[in-house]
Formats: structure tokens, sequence, C-alpha cells
């Protein structure tokens, strides 16, 4: 019951922040979604006494719906079958290829690296308030990855130890997704006024505001795939879910048996094992010829709403009285982090190669911040209608960011006591470098192909405007 209570403020919750967007023209103007909204405004109700008007809706419970959320969402991703297509119009798949592993790349760069800065201005600030540098190591979670592997790690850590972990990780979090939009679309809007978007429109106001008019929704839900007088085509997708989420259970008691931390940290990554459980299920379904019950649309769908949800859960969760006392390193911290990710983006995004790396740069900017989501919003900002391999790019950047595996590891390691903090320091700053290395080796970085600078975009930018005046035009056509 208590969760139910819980899910129900949450849409309401959300309705608040569209109604929010709607008319306070400082979110509407800087698109931050209904669900940060949500979550501040959620935020706020829980540390001024929610939890004693319904009972049991505490942040303990949003923590763990977080987590839950979060496994379902990689559920979904896992049942989402790919397309087979080759990306966007005009695209190229060498170049789509290298511009994921480039992009890749930079992510993990900024995971090691982020959990390297974190580290050490907790340490430089942190004794002042008895805050061990090793919580500085959750804002690589939080910041890199997003909420649901804030909540999922910092749950992992809390049980070898480390007291408060979910709530330091949930509070980076939420200053990261701040920082994806507040400081992203105003800096995605001044790259499309100096002409660096090069498929850029003006913003319509059915983005601002956040909905579409009648004459406006044209986008289905998907496909139905299954009699509903038998069984409801969302319920067959729903179920699905749940057989993998019993095959994710099964996996993390198998992944228990292997020693020491690593046994626990494995076991512990429920997401990771529902995606590997999605997987089979979907292998299954494909090898028995069934596979076209699944509609990726609609499956997509779930993962959004998912996504949503787990954002909101993820700042209620946030305890102000537990973070209290180390706010100030905390925000610190992000304030370190927002600039140093954000100077890295830039520096080495202006270096891809390709006519399309300031829609990359946005891109790696809100995923690194924030989630794969809100580099995507970021992208359609300057990008609406796809014309570029931005996106898919993104997609399968997800391959090279399986290079943070020992990253992460050397953090549990060091959370689990097998490394003391300055050698998991030592070995973050080692991999930093190699990392970067790896991107000059394999020539991810070249040229400048792009500047915030007037004068050097002075040319490109009279005829970005004019492109961006005929685009506006046209969409104003009947």
């Amino acid at each position: 019951m208590p969760a139910l209570f819980a899910l129900s403020v949450i849409g309401v919750l959300c309705c608040v922040g569209m109604v929010l967007r709607r008319w306070i023209p400082f979110l509407r103007n800087n698109l931050v979604p209904a669900t940060v909204i949500a979550g501040f405004v959620g935020t706020i109700a829980m540390n001024a006494g929610l939890p004693r008007l319904l009972e049991g809706v505490d942040a303990e419970l949003l923590a763990g719906i977080t987590t839950q959320l979060f496994t379902l969402a990689f559920i979904s991703i896992g049942l989402t079958q790919t397309p087979r297509a080759g990306g966007p119009r005009g695209a190229r798949g060498s170049g789509l290829l290298r511009g994921s592993w480039s992009m890749g790349l930079t992510w993990t760069l900024l995971f090691s690296l982020q959990a390297l800065l974190g580290f050490l201005v907790v340490f430089l600030v942190g004794g002042r308030f008895d805050m061990d540098p090793m919580y500085g190591l959750l804002a690589a979670f939080a910041f890199a990855q997003g909420p649901g592997q804030a909540a999922t790690f910092g749950a992992i850590f809390e049980q070898q130890g480390w007291e408060g972990a979910v709530p330091v990780a949930l509070a980076f979090a939420a200053v990261g997704f701040a920082a994806s939009f507040l400081v992203g679309v105003p800096l995605a809007k001044w790259g499309m006024r100096l002409g660096l978007g090069k498929h850029s429109v003006p913003l319509s106001d059915s983005v601002r505001r956040g909905y579409y008019p009648r004459e406006e929704q044209r986008e289905a839900m998907g496909r139905v795939t299954t009699f509903p007088g038998n069984f409801e085509t969302l319920g067959f997708h729903f179920a699905l879910m749940g057989i993998a989420y019993l095959g994710a259970h099964g996996i993390s008691w198998c992944f228990a048996f292997l020693p020491g931390f690593l046994g626990t940290t494995m076991s512990g990554l429920m997401f990771f094992n529902g995606l590997l459980a999605a997987l089979v299920v979907r292998w299954v379904l494909n090898r028995v010829g069934l596979g076209h019950l699944l509609d990726s649309q609609l499956q997509a769908k779930i993962t959004g709403f998912t996504s949503d949800y787990l954002v909101v859960a993820s700042f209620m969760a946030v305890q102000l009285a537990v973070v209290a006392a180390w706010l100030v390193p905390i925000l610190l911290a992000c304030a370190v982090l927002i600039l140093a990710t954000l100077v890295i983006c830039y520096l080495i995004g202006q270096r891809y190669g390709s006519d399309h790396d300031f829609e990359r740069t946005m891109g790696l900017y809100g995923t690194a911040t924030g989630t794969t989501p809100t580099g995507l919003t970021l992208v359609r900002i300057i990008d609406p209608r796809l014309r570029t391999a931005t996106m898919a790019e993104m997609g399968l950047m997800n391959l090279p960011e399986m290079l943070y595996i020992p990253a992460m590891l050397t953090i549990a390691a060091g959370f689990a006591g097998t490394l003391a903090a300055w050698p998991v320091a030592g070995i973050l700053a080692a991999l930093t470098l190699a990392y970067f290395v790896l991107m000059l080796v394999t020539r991810s970085i070249g040229r400048r192909t792009f500047s915030f600078s007037r004068r050097r975009n002075g040319r490109r930018r009279g005829r970005g405007g004019e492109a961006e005046r005929l685009e506006g035009e046209l969409n104003q056509s009947p």
C-alpha cells in the first residue's frame, strides 16, 4: 500500500511539474522537464513532513522504488528490438562507429575523472565537516550515470558499512540533473545563435510548453500485437518484463558466489543482471518465432515511463537532514565537477572531426551530468529533425563505455576496504590518463571543428541564421 501511495504522489507531482513549466517562463524557456521540477517539489514536500501525512512513504521506500524502476528500465531496454537500419539519412557506417567510439571514450574518461575530482574536493574541504573523502567517489555514479545507478551503488556501499551513501549519491545526482538543463540549454541556444547547429530550427511553442495541442498529436504509442480479448498488448509486454525481473534475481544469486567484493558488487547490480535476463528473454522469443509480438515503439514508451518516475523518486529520496551536515563539501564538489565536465566536453568535443561535433558535445555533456535521455534532449534542441547521426552514435557509445569497468571495480574495492583511499585515487588518476592516451592512439581527437568564439564563427553564424529563418518559415507554412 505505501508503494502505491508513493507512485500516486509521484504522478501528482509530475502533473504539478507540467503546470509549473507551462506558466513559469524561466522553466519553460530552459526546457526543464516536468519530472525534474516534480523532483525538486517532491524533495521539499518530503523534507517538510509529507511522510507524516502518508504513513510508510519515506525516503527509504523511495530509494527502493528508484532502484527497482532503474532495474525495470534496463529490462525494458533489453527487450527493445534493435533497429537494423544503418542510421539517419546520409550517415555513413564508418563515421557512425568512429563517433560512438570517440564519445564513449570521452564518457569513460569523465567517469574516472569525476570520481577523482569528487574525492580530492571532499578531501580538501570535507575534513571540517567530518566527511570521509570516499563519499566524493559517489559523484561519478551520480553525474556520469544518473540517479538510478547512484541509488544502486549507494545501496551496495551502505551494505558495506558506509552510512548515508544513498542520500549523498542522490544529492549529487539532483545537482547534476539540474546542471544538465540549467547550463546545457542556454549553451545549446548560444551555439544555435552562432550557427553551430547546422540543422537547428526555432523552438516551437509546443516544445517550450512541453505538450502538444490536438492538431500536433500525430505520433502513435505503438502497434497492437496481441488480441485484446485474449491478453492486452501492454499486459503482455509487462509480463515479459516480469519474467526478466525474476531471471535477474537468479543471475544475482549466481553472482553472489563470486569471492570477496566482486560477488557483493555484481550481485547488487540488479540493473545489469536485469539487462542480461531481458536479452535472454528476447533471444528465446526470436528463436521460437515469437519476436514479432514485441513492439519496440511501445517498449520504448515503457522505458520512458520508468525513467521519468525514477527521476522523481530519486529526488524525493534525498534526505536533507542527512546531507545537511555535508552540504558545503557536496555543493563545492558539484561546482568543480560541473565546470570540469563542461570544459572537457567542449575541448574534446570540438575535435571529434565531423560536421556535427557541436551536437555530439551537447549530447555528451547532458549524458555526463544527467542520463542518456538528458543528453538526447539537448541534442533535439539543436537537431530536432534528427538529420545528424548523433542520436545513433549516442546509442552505440554504450559499447566503448564498458571500458569504465576497471574504474568502477576500483571504487567498489575502496568502499569494500580491499583498497585504501589513496591507492584508489592513484588508480583512478592512472586510468584517466590511460583513457586519454587511448583517445590519442586511436586518433579520436583531431583538428578543431567549431568554437564559441564569435570571430571564428562569424561567417558560419550568418549562414546558420539564414538557415534558421528559412526553416522557421517552412515550419510555419500550412
